[in-house]
């Protein structure tokens, strides 16, 4: 691991404002650009955050016609590097790639944004010219996609407004501490982290969080590492 990698990653971790994200990422990866957004099965699409009007304009394009590499990212669960995006791009998104025909856009980066089986979005980077990713910064962008989940999945839970676990009774509140002692001792997590995915599971079947935790504690659910990727089981 880099001292940059190392300092990036500490800074993504306590990035409390949308403005914060993307200079720590461009400051490991020296790209033309950058963005974070929402997309995929259960939250709509949103830029969050964008270096530039370049990035911030091949996501509305994605998103309005629902196709290009941010999608692919997010329904694969797995990277997708197109370093000759013009060239490449016509046989997979023949629509994106036209829209972007006389645009500075010569390479595409896509990282997928997860929270266990729920699919948050995606962290796009892009170059003005024809550029390839290495082994090593593919890796650390998978890794830094970690913190960056985890922030964009609070902040959608935040902007949602969801009840507050605090005020439960007590018979609730303990239950879904059992299920968060569950999560931890299935998957290796920290307590916030197994606490955030029961309640990113509330949040994508529309469920309250009790009703999670017992299907957790009465294993009716539960969830399974495959490929470093959190995966439900039922």
């Amino acid at each position: 691991m880099s001292d940059t990698f190392a300092i990036v990653y500490s800074a993504l971790d306590r990035v409390d404002e949308d403005d914060q994200l993307v200079e720590p990422i461009l400051r490991l990866m020296p790209l033309s650009g950058v963005s974070i957004a929402t997309l995929g099965d259960t939250l709509s699409p949103e830029t969050i955050a964008a270096s530039d009007e370049q990035i911030a304009l091949i996501d509305e394009l994605q998103f309005d016609l629902s196709e290009g590499p941010c999608w692919d990212a997010v329904g694969s669960g797995r990277p997708v590097l197109e370093e000759a995006v013009k060239r490449n791009g016509y046989d997979s998104w023949p629509s994106f790639t036209e829209a972007i025909r006389d645009h500075a856009v010569g390479s595409i980066f896509a990282f997928p944004l997860r929270v266990g089986p729920l699919q948050v979005g995606a962290v796009e980077l892009y170059d003005t010219e024809e550029r390839t990713l290495d082994t090593q910064a593919v890796e650390d962008m998978m890794s830094l996609t970690r913190p960056l989940s985890r922030y964009v999945l609070r902040r959608t839970l935040e902007l949602a407004s969801l009840p507050d676990t605090t005020q439960l009774k007590p018979h609730a509140r303990r239950r879904i501490h059992q299920a968060t002692g569950f999560v931890i001792a299935q998957l290796g997590l920290t307590p916030d982290d197994a606490h955030l995915l029961i309640q990113a599971q509330a949040f994508a079947q529309n469920r309250s969080m009790s009703d999670v935790a017992e299907d957790i504690l009465e294993r009716r659910t539960g969830y399974v590492l495959h490929d470093d990727t959190i995966e439900d089981e039922r």
